[in-house]
């Protein structure tokens, strides 16, 4: 109701005014029934709606008053207005859209222009006063973002800043209001000469290969910056970043650094320009930190992926710690599993993030097998709410489970093991108890007469210990004379200390880094097949519905085993795809039940490579892959090993561990 009056006010003070009669305010005033200082006012508000629309000038002069000049034409249209609508429109004429519409001006200038004050109000059809005033509030609003606005005597307003602070400034203007028709309207209007729309549809291909659904706004960031990049590049203005070797080796390690790769990548292919490197690190910057841990809109620096990078750090201890305390199991001293998880979650937080979520096939396995992990794991669900805002599926909590149990099974290493005793039952009962108590990892201990063992009764047996030297031979046999002496006892622990780090060397084949490369559901026991062709077919389909390859990706297999072979030995093919149907490194893993012929060699254990090596991180991923891959399979006891495997998780279990 007040601001219906208001209106009506307005519409009252315009009529007695709009045949150019000279007034005072104070006759104004007497004339509506306000006061002076509320005419005056009035006025302002009325001169600014009149500028807006190019409806004519308010006119005054001291001591003698005010009077509208204004030509017939606009007469005519000021008349038409009054009549169709009755009143004035003033919301859309507030002070926070001239501070806007002066911005949009200002960021549009090239580094070399300036813009006068004149210019400027009558662009805006404001007056110089009103105009001064504007120009104030946007020094406030650039302040923010560390740039200034500077006023060259005979030349005018100019922007002055670093390019980093520029572009995120732009970016907040133009994304100002959350509608996605007034940012597309923003888009053309700071970058008409860019093709936004191919922009666009380069990070949508990105988005589709990597499996991601960016939220309207995280897309739009992107698609700003993308569009900065290419327009600014004609400036020569340099991004800084800081020259730091471990931050940015830290960065190469994030899923957001080589989805940036690919979107510049598709970009210089599409448009056939290069980006810089900075433009690269600028917008992997951007994805990964900007919201999530407090990042200064205004020190954007390398600097700040270090702090998310001890961030994630300090998540995986707290992590252990409440899956630890649970089970009541040291997990934070396990450095294996420490590393492990900080190499699985870097992808993991940009899928939930940005993704979706990664499904698990075998979470019903899972859940029943590994139940009491898997219920401990639950209470860290609300951790990545805390730290990083996002919710954690129980697919996605399986995959953490799987490492989690890795490390305990690691580290509670259960053997069985057989006692050869000559002693009468009282004397071996203990020495049973006492091996029992020094050496906790032994489940079971089962004593027999040194004269009635047969060493084919004991296969499945780790650890035979004996007190004399026997016939037979077997390096599971350690001799150790007198016990239960101090000396015999200490003989016994240091050989058990022996055993737990070989096995624990054993079980340990690849790197956290490498374990990234593996996927349960990607491995494959007892298969039964006929030919390669259908087992990488098989293969490759996993691969495929994963998200990890596309659709090409077998057909670049099938040629690549038309050109050679790709058998290694041992029984052992190393199959791979073309790097271009790759959209994230893979390793698929088929154990046969039964051998198949693989060109002119038999062959029961295939290892299917989807990589990519786009990143500084990938590539010695990969290297290190290759590496360690070598000493996996060079001797028939390890394919044996490989072999004896009965299930996908104990292999995968293995391969992590």
């Amino acid at each position: 109701m007040k601001r219906s009056k208001e209106k009506f006010y307005m519409k009252q003070i315009l009529s007695g005014i709009i045949d150019g009669e000279v007034k005072t305010t104070g006759k104004i005033a007497q004339e509506i029934g306000l006061s002076e200082k509320s005419v005056r006012n009035k006025l302002n508000e009325l001169d600014d709606f009149l500028a807006q629309n190019n409806l004519g000038i308010i006119k005054r002069k001291p001591r003698v008053g005010i009077w509208l000049e204004i030509s017939e034409d606009q007469k005519e249209k000021l008349w038409g207005y009054l009549e169709q609508r009755g009143e004035i429109q003033l919301e859309s004429y507030n002070p926070k859209e001239r501070v806007t519409e002066t911005l949009k001006i200002l960021f549009c200038l090239r580094p070399w222009q300036a813009i006068t004050t004149q210019k400027l109000s009558e662009k805006l059809y404001l007056s110089v006063p009103t105009m001064l005033k504007v120009i104030k509030e946007c020094e406030e609003w650039l302040g923010y973002y560390n740039i200034k606005l500077i006023n060259e005597r005979n030349r005018g307003y100019r922007l002055v800043s670093r390019e980093n602070e520029y572009r995120i400034a732009l970016k907040n203007l133009i994304m100002e209001k959350n509608s996605s028709r007034e940012i597309d309207l923003n888009l053309e209007y700071f970058f008409p000469n860019v093709d936004v729309s191919t922009i666009r549809k380069c990070i949508i291909q990105a988005e589709n290969e990597w499996n991601y659904r960016f939220t309207d706004e995280s897309f739009y960031e992107i698609l700003v910056y993308c569009c900065l990049a290419y327009k600014r590049k004609e400036f020569e203005n340099p991004l800084i970043m800081d020259n730091h070797v471990e931050e940015l080796e830290i960065l190469q390690k994030y899923n957001e650094y080589a989805f940036t790769v690919a979107i510049f990548e598709k970009l210089e292919e599409t448009f056939h320009v290069r980006f810089s490197h900075e433009d690269v690190l600028f917008l992997s910057i951007q994805i990964l930190c900007s919201k999530f841990i407090g990042i200064s809109e205004i020190e954007i620096t390398l600097e700040q992926v270090k702090k998310y990078d001890i961030q994630l750090m300090e998540f995986v201890d707290r992590l252990l710690t409440v899956i630890g305390n649970i089970m009541n199991v040291d997990l934070v001293s396990d450095q294996k599993v420490k590393e492990s998880l900080i190499v699985h979650l870097r992808p993991t937080i940009f899928r939930l993030r940005y993704g979706t979520p990664q499904s698990n096939n075998l979470i019903d396995f899972i859940k029943k097998e590994y139940k009491n992990v898997f219920r401990a794991s639950w209470a860290i669900s609300i951790l990545f709410e805390e730290c990083y805002n996002v919710q954690i599926t129980e697919d996605e909590i399986g995959y953490i489970v799987l490492y989690i149990q890795a490390a305990i099974e690691r580290k509670t290493h259960q053997y069985k093991a057989v006692l050869l005793t000559t002693s009468n039952m009282g004397h071996t009962q203990l020495m049973k108890e006492r091996i029992k108590k020094v050496v906790p990892e032994i489940k079971s201990l089962e004593c027999v007469s040194t004269h009635d063992f047969k060493l084919d009764d004991y296969k499945d047996t780790d650890i035979i210990i004996s007190s004399k030297r026997i016939k037979v031979r077997d390096k599971r046999i350690v001799v150790i004379p007198n016990i239960l002496s101090e000396n015999g006892i200490l003989a016994l622990r240091n050989h058990f200390d022996a055993v737990n780090s070989y096995i624990n060397e054993r079980e340990n084949p690849f790197s956290p880094e490498c374990c990234l490369l593996f996927s349960p559901e990607l491995i494959f026991t007892h298969m039964r097949v006929k030919s390669k062709k259908e087992i990488l077919k098989i293969m490759s389909d996993a691969m495929r519905e994963k998200g990890v390859v596309t659709e090409e990706f077998f057909d670049t297999v099938m040629e690549r085993e038309n050109k050679t072979t790709t058998t290694i030995g041992n029984r052992v093919s190393l199959p791979h795809g073309s790097p271009v149907a790759v959209n994230e490194s893979k390793v698929a893993i088929a154990i046969l039940e039964e051998p198949i012929m693989w060109d002119n060699e038999l062959v029961e254990v295939i290892f299917l490579l989807g990589f990519k090596m786009i990143t500084k991180d990938e590539i010695n991923r990969i290297q290190l892959f290759y590496k360690e891959y070598v000493s996996l399979i060079d001797t028939d006891e390890k394919i044996s090993m490989l072999k004896s495997m009965e299930t996908n998780i104990e292999l995968y279990k293995y391969l992590i561990q």
